[in-house]
């Protein structure tokens, strides 16, 4: 039946410049955004519109009449994108607004509430696929990139084409986390984060950054001074000789954390992106952190879909070519590190294996053109672009005159990128002193007593590494009701004890090029400083405290039912009760000993 709802559904012959739209239906979300007035919409201002989400899900299907069910409230809306902005199919940035036209934090399609998103046209890539694919690949390295959805648009009556929603590059606990930066945070720890700079055109604080977070209208003089300095300071290191700015100690590694700085020459490569590096380049740095590459943006122009630099061909790496413009000068000298590339061919072959293994991949481009498989035909009916010339096409684009035959084109090219890759990153030298993190025991053993209640651990000493740049670590319980961790700055690991029993907790260090290690650390909770006879008992229950850190301690006795029986003691800091039990019936009950952090329960058996 739904094949037959397939068939049927209606497919409107639009034509560029098409005023009004026909009801149709979409597997797709549609977009339906309606401007005050009919006004245009410009780039700058944000104007006032009203935006109505119809997304069934489950498999059915959304038509343009039918009520909004994802969204359905204002927006501010304008035009964004550089080259895109000159063209007819516009993209655009919104952002979700209450009625007094305030930022509206909203979750979309359940992805983490936020008020700023982009609708790409994806005007020049006509697979649609390019964009999602790089943001994909991404997010398997373990850094964030935008996540997107396909869908339909339809302006003011006006039917748009598919668009590519995506999450803006945004300061978020859910997108770029890093701390917020006040504009009084003028000092000391305060002013070292967060920030985020792009490598663009248009820049407002020198070697073409342009500061997007704070906005540049609000930044203190301070921050911006701080900031730029902290990244000139990076950027005269790699002025210098190599032995200086490849020292492990004192080099690149003293400004940046590597790692990110490999990930993103292994996406911009692996699509060949003709904008790497140079043009939408992202960093971003937290407090008392180190500068990070990321996060990745604007693949339109990728993998075989511009002929600049030079037509599209398969091989050469993007990072040094000789006819680029605008990659930032530290780039390929970090190419030619022997640690920097070393490292690179390690994370490469780790990712091929499986995450980025060409079967898995060109599986979700196929998973992206089933997806529009009925929807490109509204595109191309609107926008008739297949096999014309629009912009930087590459050799045969005029005999690519079907979407599928784009997307065939795009998986073929991805094919032999990869393979070159694999041959080019496949015998890169262990270079001479390169690092290694080692451990001591990869099963470490702790025990402690429930009534410490908190304790913290030093897990630095677990690892050693030969140079003076930091590890990073992340810590994962495998029993919550016992524990619950929370791991500090400067790698001091802090353990809520919670209940009596065994837990371990996995804890991996990470040098700034990308190499783990991992151990476990087994925990064990006693009831050591609590003794609690006899049991059974009859006419009094002794309760025995080593009681060192002076805690007040309530203690009440319940039913097994959880009735309140008897409240024993209250705020008491005593190392020894004697409670007259011989008043209480015979049975079995809960004996709960309660701290300002959690309440500890022994059961007990009363015969009388």
């Amino acid at each position: 039946m739904k094949k037959l709802i397939l068939l049927l559904l209606f497919i409107p012959v639009v034509s560029l410049g098409q005023t009004t739209t026909e009801r149709f239906g979409s597997n797709l979300p549609i977009f339906i955004i309606k401007t005050e007035n009919g006004d245009s919409i410009v780039d700058e201002p944000k104007i006032t519109a009203h935006l109505g989400i119809i997304y069934n899900d489950k498999g059915e299907l959304n038509y343009s009449d039918d009520p909004y069910n994802e969204y359905d409230g204002y927006i501010g809306i304008e035009i964004r994108g550089n080259s895109t902005a000159y063209f007819s199919k516009k993209a655009y940035s919104f952002e979700t607004r209450d009625s007094s036209g305030e930022d509206l934090n909203v979750s979309l399609f359940g992805l983490p509430s936020e008020s700023d998103w982009i609708l790409r046209a994806s005007y020049f890539d006509h697979t649609f696929a390019r964009n999602q694919l790089a943001n994909y690949m991404s997010r398997h390295t373990g850094y964030w990139a935008s996540k997107t959805k396909l869908v339909e648009v339809v302006l003011n009556g006006e039917y748009r084409g598919v668009y590519l929603f995506m999450e803006k590059i945004k300061r978020d606990k859910n997108r770029v986390d890093i701390n917020k930066l006040k504009i009084n945070e003028i000092s000391g720890e305060n002013l070292t984060g967060g920030y985020i700079w792009e490598i663009t055109s248009k820049y407002n604080f020198g070697e073409r950054r342009r500061l997007r977070y704070p906005k540049y209208d609000d930044v203190h003089p301070i921050q911006l001074e701080y900031i730029k300095n902290f990244d000139d300071a990076f950027r005269a290191k790699m002025n210098s000789s190599p032995s200086i700015y490849s020292n492990p100690n004192t080099g690149y590694v003293e400004h940046i954390w590597a790692e990110s700085f490999i990930y993103e020459v292994i996406i911009q490569e692996a699509m060949r992106n003709s904008d790497a590096y140079g043009w939408s380049g992202y960093y971003h740095k937290d407090k008392n952190g180190l500068i990070n590459a990321g996060p990745v943006w604007d693949f339109d122009q990728s993998s075989g879909n511009s002929s600049y630099p030079d037509n599209g061909v398969v091989d050469g790496w993007m990072i040094k070519h000789p006819s680029t413009n605008g990659t930032p000068f530290y780039w390929p000298k970090l190419f030619d590190d022997p640690f920097f590339k070393y490292s690179l061919s390690l994370r490469w072959r780790e990712l091929r294996v499986n995450k980025f293994k060409t079967e898995n991949l060109l599986k979700y481009v196929d998973s992206i053109a089933s997806n529009l498989s009925e929807a490109q035909i509204r595109e191309f009916n609107k926008w008739p672009v297949l096999g014309q010339y629009v912009w930087r096409e590459t050799l045969g684009y005029e005999d690519r005159t079907t979407y599928q035959k784009e997307v065939d084109y795009l998986k073929e090219f991805l094919k032999k990128r990869w393979d070159w890759m694999d041959l080019e990153l496949s015998n890169i030298p262990r270079p001479n002193g390169y690092p290694e993190i080692l451990i001591k025991n990869d099963l470490i053993r702790k025990r402690y007593d429930i009534l410490d209640q908190i304790v913290e651990l030093d897990i630095n000493s677990f690892f050693s590494f030969p140079y003076d740049s930091k590890l990073k670590f992340k810590a994962s319980s495998l029993n919550n009701n016992v524990l619950s961790i929370d791991l500090k700055k400067a790698g001091i690991l802090e353990i809520e004890l919670k209940n009596i029993g065994f837990s371990d907790v996995m804890i991996t260090a990470k040098d700034t090029y990308g190499n783990k290690k991992s151990v476990t650390l087994n925990i064990e909770v006693v009831e050591n400083s609590l003794i609690i006879f006899p049991n059974p008992s009859s006419d009094k229950i002794n309760i025995l405290f080593k009681n060192e850190n002076n805690i007040q301690i309530d203690i009440e006795l319940y039913s097994i039912n959880g009735k309140l029986i008897d409240v024993i003691e209250q705020g008491s800091n005593k190392r020894e009760i004697i409670y007259d039990s011989s008043k209480i019936s015979s049975g079995i009950y809960l004996l709960k000993i309660k701290t300002d952090k959690n309440v500890y329960s022994k059961k007990i058996i009363i015969n009388n």
